[in-house]
């Protein structure tokens, strides 16, 4: 993945639960965070999710008392295309996101700027199928 800009490697989805209004999977953490993030699609299956201690709105999941993953919040409301994870980089609607969408592959280099309204699209690079989608 592209370094800790914006979400690290092993962000993971779970499939075999379902999440709530709107269908989001919802892996399963332990939330220590308060107030708890909106979703929880975004950390890793077993973490721990706590609060950013400098800002509200952002959250942080832990695994063995290591960052795994930050949730920035759904400002460009990238949970709107969870669903698009494991299909071809194709089938994203990118004109309904218009300027503020960056695709990359999970191995490129991005610029780390940090832009709550944009919707990042990971893909794999050899298949082209979308690894995750997040704001930041």
């Amino acid at each position: 993945m592209a370094a800790l800009l914006l979400a690290l490697p092993g962000v993971a989805v779970a499939e075999d639960t379902e999440g709530e209004a709107g269908g989001l999977p919802e892996p399963r953490v332990v939330m220590e965070a308060n107030p708890p993030p909106p979703f929880t699609y975004w950390a890793p299956e077993g973490s721990t999710i706590i609060n950013h201690p400098n800002g509200g709105g952002v959250w942080i999941a832990e695994q063995n008392g290591e960052r795994a993953a930050y949730y920035f919040g759904d400002q460009c409301k990238a949970s709107d295309f969870q669903e698009l994870v494991g299909q071809p980089l194709d089938s994203f609607p990118a004109d309904e996101v218009g300027e503020d969408l960056r695709t990359a592959c999970t191995e490129c280099a991005v610029t780390s700027d940090l832009r709550f309204d944009r919707v990042n699209v990971w893909f794999d690079q050899d298949t082209s199928i979308i690894d995750e989608i997040s704001c930041g």
